[in-house]
């Protein structure tokens, strides 16, 4: 009887249910028969029936969720995921046709989420209105810089389904939405009106760096990220400070053996303001708006994101000292939460992708504190021309570690893995399940697809 027991039991544990992707070869985890044991076997036989049963609605639940999100039907091809619905529908008409003004608005959109990867419209109107409640100024930096780029991009013969996509202008709108929050802070003085006209002509350099950035690195199969938008505002900040603005006084420098006390309750409100310092508006409102954003676009990138601000933010108090006001403020987190989500985003988010997304979130942040010193002796001279304020990192922690951990992702599994058109996590996700059932076997020159410059 006890033998009986044992064996009904160990059959309940190996048959147990699992939802797995549904593959047209119809795979699923291998079943382990166990001997019959007297009065126990038509037992076993009727439960082997039963389970059989669940597993083939468990299955058929996981088939509809993953044809849900290949397909994305009636009104949620709209709203989640890349919008593929108002995409196609956007795409019938001509930049030259009347609709064009609602082309514009949904590629405007679409380049401010495209910021965090969220190509959807939806995301990109939430984002905005967090720029607003945040930072007025950020967000009409925003518009401004992004229908710049826009502009820009058509008169240079970019490729219509890029401009589209928002690939044109994301790199412009960090430029609209950083100058005016970043300005006061390192020039000690509010934003004069010319700084404006800078910030059009960094948006222009931005489309034309993007498009060579993206020519040079395309052979490597690596996307040009935000190092553009870098390269724009660090040469903008600079030539300013030369045109003679910042009439300001310099901070007070903070003593850096103060002793203080983590406040972790404080910590937490750090991995959360992360999410708005991506766009430099350090606001809780605003945060909360780009989370729920990005979870519309994809959840598994929202929560990756999140993750890798939380871990930016700790290992920021493991590499900096006190006081930990810039922590507190979610300085320390942005980095952390773009290289986390650019890993699980242009690769496919298996467990070990999603494990390298983790490590880059840290690198990313270890390249935060390096690269402070440097960026803060780049200084800009104030009134007293005793005192001087230096340049933030901006994104470049993230570009850095997010370039070489593409390279080493690429290097350390199969070359499918590397989406070839991004559109979001899920989907990758979903077909990759579904390439590597019909050929389980690849090669690199099958697979390795090179992506187009503008991603």
């Amino acid at each position: 009887m006890l033998v009986s027991l044992v064996l009904i039991l160990a059959e309940v544990v190996v048959e147990w249910p699992a939802c797995s992707l549904p593959s047209p070869a119809g795979t699923h985890l291998a079943v382990l028969s166990l001997p019959s044991c007297g009065a126990s076997n038509n037992y076993i036989n009727t439960q082997r029936g039963t389970k059989s049963q669940l597993h083939t609605r468990n299955d058929q639940r996981c088939g509809d969720m993953a044809e849900f999100i290949q397909t994305l039907p009636s009104v949620w091809g709209w709203l989640v995921g890349d919008a593929p619905a108002a995409r196609d529908a956007l795409a019938r008409f001509s930049w030259k046709s009347p609709i064009v003004v609602v082309k514009v608005i949904d590629s405007v959109l679409r380049g401010i989420a495209q910021v965090a990867f969220g190509n959807n419209p939806l995301s990109g109107l939430l984002i905005l209105i967090g720029l607003f409640v945040g930072h007025v100024n950020s967000g009409l930096g925003a518009l401004l810089c992004s229908l710049t780029a826009i502009f820009t991009a058509k008169v240079l013969y970019w490729q219509d389904d890029a401009v589209a996509a928002g690939h044109s202008n994301f790199n412009a709108v960090l430029i609209g939405t950083v100058t005016p929050a970043v300005y006061p802070i390192v020039f000690r003085e509010a934003m004069p009106p010319a700084v404006w006209g800078y910030m059009m002509i960094a948006a222009v350099f931005t489309v034309c760096v993007m498009g060579g950035l993206g020519r040079i690195m395309e052979g490597h199969n690596i996307p040009a990220l935000t190092l553009p938008f870098n390269i724009a505002v660090s040469t903008t900040f600079l030539c300013v400070k030369m045109a003679g603005y910042g009439t300001g006084t310099a901070a007070p420098t903070p003593d850096p053996g103060a002793q203080e006390d983590i406040d972790w309750g404080q910590v937490f409100r750090g991995t959360l303001l992360a999410a708005g310092h991506v766009w430099a508006v350090e606001d809780v409102a605003c945060s909360c708006l780009v989370l729920l954003a990005l979870f519309i676009f994809s959840p598994i990138l929202a929560l990756v994101s999140y993750v890798g601000a939380t871990l930016g933010t700790l290992t920021g108090l493991v590499v900096s000292t006190a006081p930990y006001a810039a922590i507190y403020q979610g300085l320390w987190g942005y980095n952390g939460f773009l290289a986390a989500g650019s890993i699980s985003f242009f690769m496919v988010p298996k467990l070990h992708i999603l494990l390298m997304a983790a490590i880059n979130a840290v690198f990313a942040t270890f390249l935060h504190s390096a690269l402070s010193p440097v960026f803060a002796a780049v200084s800009v001279p104030l009134v007293d021309h005793d005192a001087a304020n230096g340049l933030p990192v901006f994104t470049f922690p993230f570009c850095l570690a997010s370039v070489l951990m593409l390279a080493a992702a690429m290097a350390s599994g199969p070359p499918s893995l590397r989406v070839s058109s991004p559109a979001f996590p899920e989907l990758h996700l979903v077909q990759h399940d579904r390439i590597s059932s019909d050929s389980p076997v690849t090669t690199k020159n099958e697979d390795d697809a090179v992506t187009q410059p503008m991603l």
